[in-house]
């Protein structure tokens, strides 16, 4: 007789049941998100100490499971009161943490990575779900829980096994008035445990693929217990971390690393880097600037005089031979412009070609700043006359905002529209003026787009027409040779890759080309300067001054200019032929 037989009835032999679940070879992330379970059996190492301790409250160690290469720390938390609870998880909960012999520190608050679900023949599917990492809360079911009132269980997973040296457990509790606890562990007994750890399943092979309908089994958890302080959750890690990275940014230190090209305008990090020992004078890149030039070319004044105040030359020379007083020109910033000429920075010396930081000074509004200065030099009549013309051709264009990138824009001298469509291969009678909502194309068809240009006339002394698109054809060489026979013709195009580009044709013919809208070089043409290329920042907005010097350059004078190139007004639009695509 059998050692139960006498124990239990007579039963029918048991019908085959549907397969719920197979366990399969371990996926990659196996371990990471949770202790192998399924797999191995773990060494059960107890321990018992008090690790935190408040009025009403003890957290203790009570053990370890150690698995081959990650733990299971387990704590218990005895309470004398028991309270309600909050109605949320709060970061004031318990905390738990580790601090390693390498410096690195693992916590329960450490938050959580996407992970890929896997499906159930081990492969990695699609859905992504939140993984926990860190010291992962697990719920009490996977441990012995006490069922008590008074007494929690609380189980954390470690996806690795401490490297070799000193470890320490930290336990706080704010909300039950439990400080920061430091608790040393037996990191040599873990490891050595670790190897002793069971694999009941080592030779798991992938199932064959099911026929029919699958079943899934579901287990019921109930989560770690309330009162773990949660994971941190994304938006507070990025919040953290730039407290963190706020906190650092002010620390005073020796050397101008890590600004950034807006860090010059904030006069607080300055004052930090000079508290810290920063050279005032020192060299930050290849071509010479130093902190002066970067701080004058964002037009931090506040900046400028800690700089000075610090010992910093007032004319030192970039490699272009520039000092901070022109950088400080080109950005026209009133603050910082006195702040060097009262420093007595260099007005009148020419720095580039003819051109001095005062003698373009002279030609803006900020004018008042240098005249009567020492040494002043008094600009020709023709220059001033060719300021002026060009000052009045970018106020044709408007101060609100017009969207430029990726326009092309054609400007064609002395011009009807029934003439340019004619020679854009187009019928007038055919091209009426149209606006945004009856387009003679799909606007959302990029092709279809780039095969058609709007027609505006312009009005001036002289005047002309204007060819334009969101796209490159307007400034193309054979759309302009089309467009300027007995003529001239200028196109531009504002690449959103980076650049703007300009190409004049006259007679017929293709006669130059140019990138245009950069900082003018010694042997630039006098219109560079005179549409100011060399002024940055808000005083021109998008490219009104680049939008002024194509229309000069095509010959045309006008004081209207901003409808001739905002596609979204009224134009006659025309499909391009074929050969001029």
């Amino acid at each position: 007789m059998g050692f139960f037989d006498d124990l239990v009835p007579r039963e029918e032999p048991a019908a085959e049941r549907p397969v719920l679940a197979r366990l399969t070879p371990p996926p990659a992330d196996d371990g990471r998100y949770g202790p192998p379970v399924d797999r191995f059996a773990p060494v059960l190492l107890s321990a018992l100490d008090v690790v935190g301790a408040g009025p009403e409250t003890r957290v203790l160690l009570t053990g370890w499971s150690v698995w081959p290469r990650s733990l299971t720390l387990h704590l218990a938390v005895f309470r004398r009161t028991r309270r309600a609870g909050p109605a949320t998880r709060r970061q004031s909960g318990l905390r738990v943490g580790l601090r390693f012999s390498d410096g690195r520190r693992v916590t329960s608050l450490d938050g959580t990575e996407p992970r890929r679900m896997t499906g159930p023949r081990g492969a990695a599917g699609p859905a992504v779900s939140a993984g926990a990492v860190g010291l992962v809360p697990l719920d009490p079911g996977q441990h012995l829980s006490r069922g008590s009132l008074f007494t929690t269980d609380v189980d954390l997973y470690l996806a690795e096994l401490p490297p070799p040296g000193e470890a320490w457990l930290v336990v706080e509790w704010p909300d039950e008035g439990i400080p920061e606890t430091h608790t040393a562990i037996g990191v040599a007994a873990l490891r050595a445990a670790s190897g002793r750890a069971i694999e009941v399943w080592p030779d798991l092979e992938p199932p064959e693929p099911t026929a029919g309908r699958r079943l899934l089994a579901t287990l019921e958890v109930g989560g770690p217990p309330a009162f773990l302080a949660p994971p941190l959750t994304s938006g507070q890690q990025r919040r953290l971390a730039d407290e963190e990275e706020a906190r650092q940014r002010y620390v005073p230190r020796a050397d101008w690393q890590g600004m950034a090209y807006r860090s010059w305008e904030d006069t607080a990090l300055v004052r930090a880097r000079l508290a810290g020992g920063a050279p005032p004078g020192a060299t930050l890149d290849p071509r010479g600037a130093t902190p002066l030039h970067r701080v004058a070319e964002r037009g931090a004044a506040e900046a400028v005089g800690l700089l000075l105040a610090h010992g910093a030359e007032v004319d030192a020379r970039d490699g272009d031979g520039h000092t901070p007083l022109w950088h400080a020109v080109r950005a026209l910033d009133e603050g910082t412009l006195r702040a060097l000429i009262e420093a007595g920075a260099d007005v009148w010396t020419p720095q580039t070609g003819p051109w001095s930081p005062g003698r373009l000074l002279a030609t803006t509004s900020l004018a008042p700043l240098v005249t009567g200065l020492p040494g002043a030099v008094e600009s020709p009549a023709e220059e001033v006359a060719a300021f002026r013309a060009a000052g009045a051709l970018i106020a044709a264009f408007g101060r609100e905002p017009l969207w430029t990138e990726g326009l092309g824009v054609a400007f064609v001298r002395g011009l009807g529209e029934d003439e340019v469509i004619r020679r854009l291969g187009g019928d007038p009678a055919r091209c009426p003026m149209t606006d945004r909502e009856h387009l003679p194309f799909d606007s959302g068809d990029y092709d279809a787009a780039l095969r058609h240009v709007a027609v505006r006339g312009v009005s001036g002394d002289p005047g002309g027409c204007v060819v334009s698109q969101q796209g490159y054809l307007p400034s193309q060489s054979t759309v302009l040779e089309a467009l300027s026979t007995d003529t001239t013709a200028y196109g531009v195009y504002f690449n959103p890759k980076g650049g703007v580009f300009g190409t004049l044709a006259g007679d017929g013919a293709a006669a130059a080309h140019e990138e245009i809208g950069l900082l003018p070089h010694r042997s630039a043409p006098d219109a560079h300067w005179h549409f100011r290329f060399w002024q940055r920042g808000r005083a021109l907005p998008y490219r009104a001054n680049v939008l002024a010097y194509a229309c000069a350059a095509a010959g045309l004078r006008i004081t209207e200019g901003r409808e001739a190139v905002d596609l979204r007004t009224p134009r006659r639009w025309v499909a391009l032929p074929a050969r001029l695509r």
